[in-house]
């Protein structure tokens, strides 16, 4: 599926809209790299890393992260870089989230996994900074997902979309509630 999704990925969002940016930052050689890729994180490198100058993979997927600057209890990216520089702080920049914000993920997404929140003590996650953490894994819901009914595509991303709003309403009464 990897190089399936590559190819998507690569021909609908990065060539089709934005061949003219690529073509003119990247060198020739560069740019046939990025087209030639089978994989998500090889086009990242080759897309992403390349364009926009970061050191690295790691690097890139770690200043986009919430919890990039935090060395992951798993591992999982120890042997691409040694370039990311980690917190000393255990929990790092999530801790300090002023407003509240909430993690929504799925334990069978096939994708992005649940260890991507980048530890194995979810409790202790939401309990870190000024507890303005909510995580939320949901036992199913797939990748962007949470098919609803016989015909998921009836809904589309209802139960998410439903979701992140009633977050967003919630916190927005509670800030109306302080004032």
């Amino acid at each position: 599926w990897q190089p399936m999704l590559t190819f998507n990925l690569r021909d609908d969002m990065l060539v089709a809209k934005y061949a003219r940016f690529y073509k003119q930052k990247l060198t020739r050689g560069e740019f046939l790299r990025m087209l030639r890729t089978t994989s998500v994180s090889a086009l990242d490198v080759e897309a992403i890393v390349t364009y926009n100058s970061f050191d690295d993979l790691v690097h890139y997927y770690s200043e986009m992260s919430a919890m990039g600057d935090r060395k992951a209890s798993f591992g999982l990216l120890d042997s691409y870089s040694n370039s990311s520089e980690c917190v000393a702080d255990e929990w790092g920049r999530i801790a300090n989230t002023s407003v509240p914000f909430a993690v929504l993920q799925a334990l069978d997404d096939p994708l992005v996994g649940w260890r991507t929140i980048g530890t194995d003590r979810p409790q202790q996650l939401v309990d870190s900074g000024k507890g303005n953490i909510m995580l939320l894994l949901t036992k199913a819901g797939g990748h962007v997902g949470w098919p609803l009914g016989l015909n998921p595509a009836a809904n589309n991303w209802k139960w998410m979309s439903d979701s992140v709003r009633d977050f967003a309403l919630a916190v927005d009464e509670s800030m109306k509630s302080e004032d």
